[in-house]
């Protein structure tokens, strides 16, 4: 049965003062305890009827909708019926005497109200013209005096011009605020599903903190009707949704624990909620929110551009931060890691705005962001691109499966596919023999009652999708006993393509330890500060390494290098597609090695060509700035393949089939790779888990003695000397001191840290003094500049001790175009303190 509406007048101050505190505000259920109001929610919200309008209640159900007129032409509230109560159980003359008369005669609930009851779900403010209404329902009148329950016909109209009666509340809702709070559960078992104050039933803080600030004032901020997102910090999860549901109690005892003192109890605030939903899948709030590395541009305009956030300009939670307003660009990043949020706030009566449209993106990171911040708002089933995806593989499965016979030849695409579908079958086997026996599945005449469960429920998909089902039990059995076999196509790679001699490098430092890690593990990262030599050791290794083994004389074709950036895909290092057109101008896709697909290929026929009794010649491919790429995206499969043992010819061999040509590929163990990796960029501990597995890592600390040296200082000593004094290499020794020091405070910044230190290889070849302003204005001063993400006041305080006037504009927050004498002018202030240091030690 479609809802009703009924029409509430709440314009006399008797029924003010009912909706005031009855509706509005609402009762504690425990006031109510004896009549078992119906929900769970800690304020009972409820109408009672006035006795003058002689309602029918007979027609009145759950899911009916009562519009609230408080005068001025317009209804501004809404609230949905839970229950019909009539006088069974005197509860209406209970409900109206909690009713204050506030100090006036013409208050007299108990007098005007029957003892039939509305009880109603948590109301939300409308905006909705009287006289627009009621012309819908054909009431000639435009201010309403007293209750009215419009016919059906009469409601029908209000479904023909809205959709219906939910969509006309949506449409007419005022819009909410959505406010965070931040808290914890495990240690406050009050809060726990059980406790007194379960998460999601209220909000409450001291009115103000121990040092006598009143930084809880924002819990006077929300109205009824208003979304609350709960953000545990114990489990670092948005763990739900509730819903404002009656005005700030500043009299509050507190917890009951004993967390507060005893002076502040009694006048603490508290906020009472409804509705609470709890997240399926709660989103981790630093994984996939503040420490996603995606959202990181649109987080910092939203701390640029918001107070009182509950994060920092750190991105982790705010101190103090307990419960804050929530801004809409937040949100939308909610929603795109919570998509029922749309979902939850419909059920609010809140249709959420789409974000606006976007003609296009400048990279790939805004255009994700975006997209995924608008699919919770497509009106279409949420699955469709899984179920289009779905279609397309099961396609692929259901050709390849006709080919499929005892003793087939199959191409590897093909034999890729039956791979697969042994992979599902085999990767939840104990999952479908349990099935099979708790549904007590036979066996057919092939194969087992698990692998008949599981063909049955292939067959299943294949209609599902709307194919032809093909899969029985033959090509089950052939299948899982892999009685097939594969067509190996000839490689398509030339071995000679690069014969030229490599020419030989002098062994780099630590050479003979690198040199003992990758035979271990077959790869390594170098990983340090910009300016540390990690690019240039990494060539010197590979060169010198390469020439040191016996019997080979190393060419060109045996040292590779590549550069990682944000857009190098898959396509690019394994294996791509390439597009022709054939004479009769139909389009034909090849196969298209990507650059180590190639090189690997290449050390492969060169571990093939090899005799027996002599190691296979090195082959080294460097990957520069390794940590700007999509990792996981780039290596795809081949990931696992790395691994010593899953090399050719290991003991545990892996063979990999790629993604576009279905060919099987297996790395051989005389490819090594060194990858660089520049921590300004990004921090170790984020590189992604399968791939710090399967690398060693070397560690470029900034080394100064380095660039000491190469400029003919002898000692640290000679340096201060130099920089005191006036000469042509006064410059070059003040510099030295300066990043030393500068090193020395970015160690000391917790967000900077070692990782973002300046490298000593900046020293290098400065042969004059422009050089060296030169390093300064577009090297090293442009680094800082991007390590604080140009926050100017901080790089003037943390790094210049308040100075630096002549080499910043610190007004207009750019660097400035000086000369040799102002950076030695602006230098001269680290020597004088380095001086003052040294002369203190």
């Amino acid at each position: 049965m479609a809802p009703g509406i009924v029409l509430a007048s709440a314009t006399s101050p008797t029924e003010q003062a009912v909706f005031d505190e009855l509706v509005y505000q609402g009762v504690e259920r425990a006031r109510l305890s004896s009549y078992r109001p119906p929900g769970n929610d800690q304020i009972v919200h409820s109408w009672p009827l006035p006795l003058a309008d002689h309602v029918d209640t007979s027609g009145l159900t759950a899911g009916d909708y009562v519009l609230f007129y408080r005068g001025r032409n317009r209804y501004s509230w809404a609230a949905k019926v839970k229950t019909v109560e009539n006088d069974t159980n005197e509860i209406g003359d209970v409900l109206t005497g909690l009713v204050s008369n506030q100090g006036s005669e013409k208050i007299k609930p108990s007098d005007e109200f029957s003892d039939a009851v509305l009880f109603l779900d948590i109301p939300v403010p409308i905006e909705l013209e009287s006289y627009r209404l009621h012309d819908l329902l054909g009431i000639d009148q435009e201010a309403l005096t007293r209750t009215v329950i419009p016919n059906d016909d009469a409601v029908k109209n209000l479904r023909d011009e809205f959709g219906s009666l939910e969509e006309m509340i949506r449409t007419t809702r005022e819009t909410p605020s959505v406010f965070i709070e931040v808290t914890s559960v495990n240690d406050k078992p009050y809060k726990k599903p059980n406790g007194e104050f379960p998460l999601g039933s209220a909000v409450f803080s001291r009115s103000e903190d121990s040092d006598g600030r009143q930084i809880y004032e924002t819990l006077r901020d929300p109205e009824v009707g208003d979304l609350v997102l709960h953000v545990r910090k114990d489990s670092r999860e948005l763990a739900g949704v509730s819903t404002v549901a009656s005005t700030l109690q500043e009299d509050f005892e507190g917890p009951p624990d004993d967390s507060w003192p005893q002076e502040v109890r009694g006048e603490g605030y508290f906020r009472p909620l409804g509705n609470y939903d709890p997240f399926d899948d709660p989103p981790d709030i630093d994984q996939d929110l503040l420490q996603n590395a995606d959202y990181r541009d649109r987080l910092q305009r939203i701390y640029d551009s918001t107070e009182n956030l509950f994060y920092d300009r750190n991105f982790e939670l705010a101190h103090g931060a307990y419960f804050t307003e929530s801004p809409l660009e937040f949100l939308y990043l909610c929603i795109a890691e919570q998509p029922a949020l749309v979902d939850l706030a419909e059920e609010r009566y809140w249709s959420i705005p789409q974000p606006d449209a976007v003609e296009r993106y400048d990279t790939v990171t805004d255009a994700v962001v975006d997209v995924r911040t608008k699919l919770p708002f497509d009106e279409r089933d949420r699955n469709w691109f899984l179920d289009a995806f779905t279609e397309v593989v099961v396609q692929g499965f259901t050709d390849t499966l006709s080919m499929v016979e005892p003793d087939a030849v199959l191409t590897e695409r093909e034999a890729a596919y039956i791979s697969m579908i042994k992979d599902v079958y085999e990767s939840r086997a104990d999952e479908f023999e349990q099935a099979a026996d708790r549904l007590g599945i036979g066996r057919t005449k092939q194969v087992s009652p698990s692998e008949t469960l599981f063909f049955v429920l292939f067959r299943g998909l294949q209609s599902h999708v709307g194919l032809s089902p093909n899969m029985d039990q033959v090509k089950t059995k052939v299948i899982i006993n892999d009685e097939y076999d594969v067509e190996i196509p000839t490689p398509k790679f030339d071995p000679d393509d690069k014969t030229e001699p490599l020419t030989d490098r002098p062994m780099p430092d630590r050479g003979e330890d690198i040199a003992r890690q990758l035979i271990d593990v077959g790869q390594m990262v170098f990983y340090g500060p910009p300016g540390t030599g990690k690019t240039y050791t990494a060539e010197q290794f590979a060169r010198w390494w390469l020439n040191q083994q016996p019997h080979v004389d190393p060419t060109t074709g045996q040292l590779e290098t590549v550069t990682f950036h944000p857009s190098f895909t898959y396509e690019d290092f394994i294996e791509g597609l390439s597009v022709d057109t054939t004479e009769e101008g139909q389009v034909r896709y090849d196969e298209q090695p990507g650059v180590f697909l190639e090189f690997a290929e290449r050390a492969r026929q060169a571990y093939y060509a090899s005799e027996d009794s002599e190691p296979a010649p090195r082959y080294v491919m460097i990957i520069d700035e390794i940590n700007r790429g999509n990792l996981a995206q780039i290596f795809g499969e081949m990931i696992t393949a790395l691994e010593v043992d899953k090399r050719l010819d290991g003991k545990n061999e892996v063979a990999i089939s790629l993604a576009h040509s279905g060919n099987s590929f297996s790395i051989p163990p005389n490819l090594y790779l060194i990858g660089t990796m520049n921590t300004a960029d990004r921090s170790i501990a984020l590189v992604d888990a399968a791939l710090r597995r399967r690398f060693r890592f070397l560690s470029f600390p900034p080394n100064l003695d380095n660039g000491r040296e190469a400029n003919g200082f002898d000692s640290w000593g000679a340096v201060e000397d130099a920089a005191r004094t006036t000469g042509d290499n006064r410059l070059i020794a003040q510099s030295l001191i300066a990043v030393k020091m500068l090193n020395d405070r970015i160690r000391d910044q917790p967000d900077l840290g070692r990782g973002k230190q300046i490298g000593h290889s900046f020293f290098y070849g400065l042969s004059d003094n422009q050089d060296v302003v030169d390093m300064w204005r577009f090297e090293i001063l442009p680094l800082l500049e991007e390590y604080f993400f140009g926050q100017y006041e901080r790089i003037r305080d943390a790094l210049f001790s308040g100075n630096g006037e002549q080499l910043f504009d610190w007004k207009h927050q750019q660097i400035k175009a000086f000369d040799a004498a102002a950076l030695e002018s602006e230098l001269g202030s680290f020597v004088r303190e380095y001086v003052e240091d040294t002369e203190a030690e």
